[in-house]
C-alpha cells in the first residue's frame, strides 16, 4: 500500500518535494507498472466501513513509523557528532508531528482509494492533519550550513573547513551514510521493485470506480475516481522548498466533496473491493519476491541494530 499524506511525514522540505511529485501523477500512479495477463483472482470481498478494517498482506513487510524514527535519530546523532568535531553546534530537528502517525492514520490515504475515514470529522476535509504549525526553525549560520550540507552559498562543494576535511555532502551526508537514507514509513514503494502495484486497468477497480463515480455524479460532483477527488489541487497547495508550512483551510466545497466521497464509498462498498484487489496483488507480489523481501528485511534489521547502537553510545558506535 502507498500511503499519502500532506503532513510532514519526515521533514517540511522532503514533504514539499514528495508532494510536488505525487500530486500531478497520483491519479495514475498505481497503473504505472501495469501488469500483463489475467489479473490475480479475488478472494473474499469484505464490507469495509471503518479504516480499522483495512489490513493487507504487504503490511508486515513495510517499514514502520518507529523504525523510520530510529534511523533518523541515529543519523542525527552522527550528524551532531560530526558538527561538534568542527566546533559547530547543530540542534536536533524538531520532528513534532512528523512521527506521530499510527498504523491507523497511515491507512487513511492511498493512491488506490484516495481518502477513507468515516469516523473523521467532515470539517477536516481530506486532510485531517495540518501541513505544519507555521513555526520557523531557528536560522542556521553560514558556517553551520556549509559544514552541514558540504556546499557553500553558491552551492559549490566545500572540501575543507577550519583546516579539516569536510565529508562528502557534509555532516548530513555523514549521518545518512552511517545508517542509509531512512525510508518513508508504511510505503510499499520502498520495497524491492517498488512493491506491489494495482494497475489502473484492473477490471474490478474500473467497475468499482465507475459505480462510485455515478454515485458522486448523482450528488453533483464529477470525478472519475476517488484518487481524482482526493488529489484535486483545489484542496491543497504544495509549499515551496524552504517555505514554512502552514495549516490548511478547508472550504465548504472541500467538505461537501469529502462528505459525498465517503458516503459513496460506503454505499458502493468501494473499499471492500479495493482491499480485496490490493490483497490479490499483494499475494502475487509476495510470492514472486520471497527472496528479495527476505534480503530487504535482513538489511533493515541490520541497519536498525546499528542505529540502536549509535543512539545508545551517543555516536561512538558509528564508523
Amino acid at each position: 500500500m502507498v500511503s499519502i499524506k500532506t503532513a510532514p511525514a519526515i521533514s517540511a522540505a522532503r514533504c514539499a518535494a514528495v508532494l510536488a511529485m505525487l500530486i500531478p501523477v497520483a491519479s495514475c500512479a498505481h497503473g504505472a507498472a501495469e501488469q500483463h495477463g489475467s489479473p490475480p483472482p479475488l478472494g473474499h470481498v469484505p464490507v469495509i466501513t471503518s479504516v480499522d478494517q483495512i489490513a493487507l498482506p504487504i503490511d508486515s513487510y513495510e517499514v514502520t513509523v518507529e523504525q523510520t524514527r530510529t534511523l533518523f535519530e541515529a543519523s542525527t546523532v552522527v550528524t551532531q557528532q560530526c558538527m561538534r568535531s568542527y566546533g559547530l553546534s547543530y540542534p536536533a530537528p524538531q520532528w513534532g508531528d512528523a512521527f506521530s502517525d499510527t498504523p491507523r492514520d497511515l491507512k487513511r490515504r492511498s493512491v488506490v482509494y484516495g481518502f477513507f475515514d468515516p469516523a473523521a470529522p467532515r470539517n477536516d476535509g481530506y486532510d485531517a492533519v495540518a501541513v505544519g504549525d507555521g513555526s520557523p526553525q531557528p536560522p542556521l549560520s553560514d558556517a553551520v550550513r556549509t559544514v552541514l550540507d558540504g556546499v557553500d552559498r553558491t552551492n559549490r562543494p566545500v572540501t575543507v573547513y577550519g583546516g579539516k576535511a569536510v565529508p562528502d555532502h557534509g555532516c548530513l551526508g555523514r549521518g545518512r551514510a552511517e545508517v542509509g537514507d531512512p525510508p518513508m514509513p508504511a510505503d510499499s514503494e520502498e520495497l524491492p521493485d517498488g512493491g506491489p502495484k494495482v494497475p489502473a486497468t484492473d477490471p474490478r477497480m474500473v467497475g468499482a470506480n465507475a459505480e462510485w463515480s455515478r454515485c458522486m455524479k448523482s450528488k453533483g460532483f464529477g470525478y472519475a475516481s476517488p484518487g481524482a477527488a482526493y488529489f484535486d489541487r483545489k484542496w491543497r497547495s504544495v509549499p515551496r522548498p524552504g517555505a514554512v508550512p502552514v495549516p490548511l483551510t478547508h472550504t465548504r466545497e472541500e467538505i461537501a466533496t469529502v462528505t459525498a466521497d465517503l458516503d459513496c464509498k460506503l454505499s458502493t462498498n468501494l473499499m471492500g473491493v479495493a482491499v480485496a484487489v490490493e490483497t490479490a496483488y499483494d499475494k502475487q507480489y509476495i510470492g514472486s519476491h520471497a527472496a528479495a523481501l527476505s534480503a530487504f528485511t535482513r538489511s533493515l534489521d541490520d541497519r536498525l541494530a546499528k542505529a540502536q547502537r549509535i543512539i545508545a553510545s551517543g555516536g561512538a558506535a558509528a564508523g
